[in-house]
């Protein structure tokens, strides 16, 4: 029985090793997340070992284990301190994570231990995009995209023929071919540009313009456009950041001006940790009705949000979001057009290949009228 036992821990031994350079060859080939779970069942036997930490950190980091990365690699500096190749993987990771102050502390260290020529310059890439990621650079982006879509009710209107009007005792009426529900399928264009622009480590400005058109295969009348401004500025303070913005919003239908909504936001951002952050926001709007002035009204918004980014390769981000709302029409006797709203937004995100974002979102809005509608004799409900 002795011999037997003794036997097959001497077999298990070039076994592990082999798992080892197996991983190894992964690591090279860049199949990081193959190497990192041959190597995680292998964790208990050989922590403490340095090549090894060091093989299982990389693999970690590479792969999007931030944290199971960080305790390999810092077993790595407890017993050499000056390992570069340890301290940049951790110096990732920090950045991963979200810890950009440690991220930007780790590079800046390494760059002054006279690396090579191509560790600089990989080393100052990730110091220049922490600068942006702490909002300590200028920056200025733009983006343009379309789509296609169909719609099954491109005028938003019902699918009934006649309507009873309660107020001139329920006769019924036939409704204008216009009125009646219709199906198109659409072309969507949309673009914009936008800068941030820091005057101290806690204070930036930003603004941005966008616009969007829908262009309808048939129905061109109900085609809609929109063209929307923010100016304003972030003040930044630990964990914790106050957004004040102005904003402008012109709103077409068929090329003609139909809505004019401006206004002010007001948002303050906590992040609870490197991978959830919660948010508290408020906003004023004035709406104006070219063709309707009667609709014109004051909305006020309350609403607040949670956001998850998980630990994955794919880096997926979960967040939710709920709003109350008030929305009161401007006009004598218009008091039917008041209405309270309610809304729950989700969504979610992920990366599913090198420059590809999968994204998935969805919303519930309910709006309550407050007094009866004069020509319906009852109230509204959306």
């Amino acid at each position: 029985m002795f011999s037997i036992l003794s036997a097959s821990v001497l077999a298990a031994e070039p076994t592990t090793h082999s798992a080892i350079q197996h991983a190894e060859t992964l690591i090279q080939s860049g199949d990081y997340e193959a190497a990192y779970q041959t190597l995680l069942p292998l964790e208990q036997q050989f922590a403490g070992n340095l090549h090894f930490d060091d093989l299982l950190g990389k693999a970690a980091v590479e792969s999007g284990h931030y944290s199971q990365g960080m305790f390999a690699l810092e077993r790595v500096l407890a017993i050499e301190p000056n390992h570069q190749a340890a301290r940049a993987n951790i110096a990732k990771a920090h950045f991963f994570l979200g810890e950009v102050a440690s991220s930007k502390t780790e590079f800046s260290y390494l760059l002054n231990q006279n690396p090579s020529a191509a560790t600089a310059i990989a080393i100052e890439k990730y110091l220049s995009a922490i600068d942006k990621a702490m909002g300590l650079s200028a920056t200025y982006q733009g983006f343009l995209e379309t789509g296609i879509g169909w719609d099954d009710n491109v005028n938003s209107a019902t699918s009934a023929n006649t309507i009873s009007v309660p107020v001139f005792g329920g006769l019924n009426f036939a409704l204008a071919e216009d009125a009646k529900k219709k199906s198109d399928s659409f072309l969507s264009v949309s673009g914009g540009a936008g800068f941030r622009i820091p005057s101290s480590e806690r204070v930036a400005f930003f603004g941005n313009l966008q616009f969007a058109k829908r262009i309808n295969q048939t129905y061109h009348a109900f085609e809609t456009a929109a063209i929307d401004l923010n100016l304003g500025m972030q003040i930044k303070h630990d964990d914790n950041s106050v957004t004040l913005a102005l904003q402008d919003g012109h709103f077409y239908v068929d090329d003609a001006s139909f809505r004019h909504a401006y206004g002010a936001t007001a948002q303050w951002q906590h992040t609870l940790d490197a991978r959830n952050q919660a948010s508290l926001y408020g906003q004023y709007a004035k709406l104006e009705y070219e063709d309707s002035p009667i609709r014109d009204a004051d909305r006020y918004v309350l609403g607040l949000n949670y956001a998850h980014a998980f630990e994955a390769s794919t880096n997926p981000v979960v967040y939710l979001g709920a709003y109350v709302a008030q929305e009161d029409a401007v006009k004598a006797n218009t008091r039917f057009l008041d209405q309270d709203i309610y809304g729950v937004r989700a969504g979610g995100q992920l990366v599913v290949a090198p420059s590809w974002l999968a994204y998935l979102s969805a919303g519930y809005e309910s709006r309550d009228f407050k007094a009866e509608d004069l020509a319906f004799l009852r109230k509204r409900k959306d």
